[in-house]
């Protein structure tokens, strides 16, 4: 066994690692303990906001998905009936890759999706990519677009969709109110 030495006594090599491993644990973890938590997970208001469905159409009656990966704030990987399927938001655009408020809105989807959807299909079936159109509900009756808009984490959707008006306006309100990464105030 190896062995190191620590104030002339000689001490097993594993002792050394942990003492390592605990000396970047503290040091990496010193700045949070001063920042608080806010440091760790940018603050947001939780609105889960639900959308009339269409006259005729109740939750139930919505094509059910398992959710098998979260891609970024408005694109879910999800099974529908055992076949892998991309599903791109239909009345939500929120930030891409290396842009500002992207990990916090794809943090924020992850968290609000969980691991089922109910989806509902509008004027388009897909986009340029091959991707689904839909809009996002939880069982609860949430609509995940507009609740990602309504709490600031992504922008309206403007060229069409059943909802547009609707999460324009709830845009608009969060941005009034300064809500989420988008639209709160530099500190």
């Amino acid at each position: 066994m190896r062995r190191f030495s620590l104030r002339g006594r000689k001490q097993p090599a594993w002792l050394f690692v942990i003492l390592l491993v605990a000396s970047v644990t503290l040091v990496t973890g010193i700045p949070y303990a001063i920042a608080s938590k806010d440091a760790r997970s940018p603050g947001f208001e939780e609105l889960r906001t639900p959308l009339t469905l269409p006259a005729g159409t109740s939750i139930d009656q919505l094509q059910k998905a398992s959710v098998y990966d979260v891609v970024d704030g408005d694109t879910i990987e999800v099974l529908i009936d055992r076949r892998l399927e991309t599903v791109r938001y239909f009345g939500v655009d929120t930030p891409e890759r290396g842009d500002t408020c992207f990990r916090d809105a794809t943090e924020r989807n992850r968290r609000l999706i969980g691991s089922s959807v109910l989806l509902l299909p509008d004027a388009r079936d897909r986009d340029s990519f091959g991707r689904l159109l839909r809009y996002v509900f939880k069982s609860d009756g949430t609509s995940v677009d507009a609740t990602l808009v309504a709490e600031g984490m992504g922008l309206a959707w403007r060229q069409d969709g059943r909802y547009r008006d609707e999460i324009v306006s709830l845009e608009a309100g969060a941005e009034t109110a300064g809500r989420g990464c988008l639209w709160r105030s530099a500190p």
